[in-house]
């Protein structure tokens, strides 16, 4: 601070400059900053909120009155304290109603929480007995395969040994065999020797002795054969296995060629012509399979003309461009109508023929036709299915013996039979 000045006294720059200097220290807290600097930045400011002020007085806001705060009464003031404590209290209950339930949600999720960690513990347990059980079993398994590894081991052992000791006599068996063979060998040179020297000898002692030595030879050999077959042959079981091995070969090939056999034998049979055997003519010269099979397709061929006619319906042209009159075409249909009527009729009575042919005692003959006897009529109107219940007459009779007999009329007796009633 300085000492205040006197009307006519004034500042030099030099002293100006360093009050500048200390109020910028003062002021911004920098020291050795330049207060030109800051007195730009101030100034600037100052002119910002200048004409904000101008712009607003410009504008007439500050034209309104404003309204003079006045201090309420104590008695609002006590009664918006106390407005405000109620306020509060109801918002504390609240919460700590709302803390309340959030403490019994806790709760009971704490309580879940506590069952699902029941639950995992009892599943862990569960989990650690399978665990338990199935290493139990798997060592049990491990067990099992290495006594059977030991049982094969041992089992493998024992065929090796017994193949060594089979190919040791197998071995023993070939050694004998070539020294007896080597021993034959010399035998027949020494004898092919003797032989030579009595050939080229010419008395008679030459000739005993060449027989004496043969003898002497022979039962040196019969002697070797006895002390040879006192060796007693073992027969090797890879020998006897590849035998039981070639029959079983063997059977096999005869039981497929049996089957090539037949199978050969059973297409010779399928390739053979089938055999026709003629059948027996019957009493009444005729077949009835032909006769059927004729009628079906007699049948077949009508019952074809009629759909077509019936598809192929033609119209009697009348417009004259037709080279037939109408009457014509007229009479053309007409002919055609009566000729199929008449093949109908001529089927009908060959399949009543036929039917009667095949009933015994349903026909009834004569010189110059067949009919069907009365009975036949009879019993084959009443089985058919047009025939309509018209009354029925019931006699009196004793107990027990009720019959039933069926009476077929023709349209004319059943109205001579309303004739006779009514009169």
């Amino acid at each position: 601070m300085m000492s205040p000045l006197a009307e006519q006294d004034g500042l030099t720059a030099v002293k100006l400059e360093d009050v500048a200097f200390k109020a910028g220290e003062q002021i911004y807290g920098s020291q050795g900053a330049n207060p030109y600097e800051y007195l730009r930045q101030s100034c600037s400011i100052v002119i910002a909120t200048m004409n904000k002020m101008a712009t607003a007085m410009q504008e007439g806001e500050y034209d309104s009155e404003r309204p003079q705060s006045k201090n309420p009464p104590p008695v609002d003031v006590r009664a918006a304290a106390l407005r405000a404590e109620i306020t509060d209290a109801e918002g504390l209950g609240l919460k700590l109603e709302d803390r309340e339930t959030v403490i019994k949600e806790l709760k009971k999720s704490l309580k879940i929480k506590g069952e699902e960690l029941s639950e995992a513990n009892i599943r862990l347990s569960l989990l650690e007995k399978k665990l338990d059980s199935s290493s139990k079993d798997a060592d049990e398994r491990v067990e099992k395969i290495q006594t059977r590894l030991d049982e094969t081991q041992t089992l493998l052992k024992k065929k090796e040994k017994e193949f060594e000791e089979t190919m040791d006599a197998l071995q023993a068996d070939i050694d004998q065999l070539e020294s007896e063979k080597a021993e034959l060998k010399q035998r027949i040179n020494s004898q092919s020797k003797m032989t030579v020297d009595g050939l080229r000898g010419s008395s008679q002692p030459g000739i005993a002795s060449i027989i004496t030595g043969a003898e002497e030879q022979k039962g040196a050999m019969m002697s070797g054969a006895g002390s040879s077959s006192g060796v007693q042959v073992i027969d090797s079981p890879l020998l006897t296995q590849q035998i039981h091995a070639q029959r079983l070969c063997i059977k096999h090939l005869k039981n497929d060629n049996n089957r090539m056999k037949a199978e050969k034998m059973r297409a010779q049979l399928a390739a053979l012509p089938p055999l026709h055997v003629t059948k027996l003519p019957s009493r009444d010269g005729g077949r009835p399979e032909v006769l059927s099979s004729a009628l079906y397709r007699k049948t077949e061929q009508l019952l074809e003309t009629l759909l077509q006619m019936s598809a192929n319906m033609k119209v009697v042209d009348i417009t004259g461009k037709s080279p037939v009159t109408p009457g014509g075409q007229l009479l053309e249909q007409t002919a055609r109508l009566q000729s199929l009527r008449d093949t109908l009729d001529r089927l009908r009575d060959e399949v009543a023929e036929h039917v009667v042919n095949q009933q015994p005692g349903a026909r009834v003959s004569s010189d110059f036709a067949t009919f069907p006897s009365t009975l036949f009529v009879k019993v084959k109107e009443e089985k058919q299915g047009d025939a309509v219940l018209v009354g029925r007459v019931m006699v009196p009779c004793l107990r027990g013996q009720e019959q039933v007999h069926r009476l077929v009329m023709s349209q004319s007796q059943l109205h001579r039979v309303h004739s006779l009633l009514r009169n």
